[in-house]
């Protein structure tokens, strides 16, 4: 019954800490939620950078003429950083507004494996109660030839002590002689003297 306490304490503490997990996943969700989307929104501007990239790379390779108007030049880039800003912009925008689905999603998942965990563990319980009448069976039966032994010895000390309280007396009895012991008792005899009646009649 102690090791099935234990047990059954160990696997609940295993549940406890997984609860406890749990809740502490929803901690400052709110910081937790701004940092998912300044994360997104970096993938986001990443992404966009390196299409930049490779759009400049194709229109270098392109044989239309580049325009050596300094006024154009700085219109280009001008606009170019426009672009640059708005994709920027759009990048965190599309952050913020992925990070509370990404970030719920997220815990939503690992809170699955734990709610799995815990069933499992319910599962282990349940197993270890059920086992425990077998153990308790088997450790009765390692008892058993203890039990006999025990039993034997009883029985062999019963035994000895009938014999020792009712065995034959094998001592020398002593003997008394027929001469010591009377056969008869025989009363005094007094003289009965003659009574004047039968002085009268006389003998017959």
């Amino acid at each position: 019954m102690a090791a099935e306490r234990i047990r059954q304490n160990q696997f609940d503490q295993e549940a406890d800490a997984l609860n406890v997990q749990s809740r502490d996943r929803y901690k400052d969700f709110e910081g937790q939620q701004d940092d998912k989307a300044a994360e997104l929104g970096q993938y986001f501007k990443d992404q966009k950078i390196e299409a930049a990239d490779a759009n400049a790379a194709a229109v270098a390779e392109q044989t239309i003429p580049q325009s050596g108007s300094a006024l154009t030049v700085r219109e280009e880039q001008k606009q170019r950083g426009k672009a640059t800003a708005f994709a920027d912009q759009q990048g965190e925008a599309l952050g913020n507004l992925r990070a509370f689905g990404d970030l719920l999603g997220g815990i939503s998942r690992e809170q699955a494996r734990d709610a799995t965990t815990i069933g499992q563990i319910g599962g282990f319980k349940r197993g270890s109660s059920n086992v425990l009448p077998l153990e308790l069976e088997a450790a009765n039966s390692k008892g058993n030839g203890i039990k006999l032994f025990g039993d034997l010895l009883g029985l062999g000390g019963s035994l000895a002590l009938n014999k020792g309280l009712g065995g034959s007396y094998t001592g020398s009895t002593p003997s008394v002689s027929a001469a010591a012991v009377p056969t008869t008792y025989a009363a005094p005899v007094t003289a009965v003297s003659r009574s004047p009646l039968y002085s009268l009649y006389g003998a017959r």
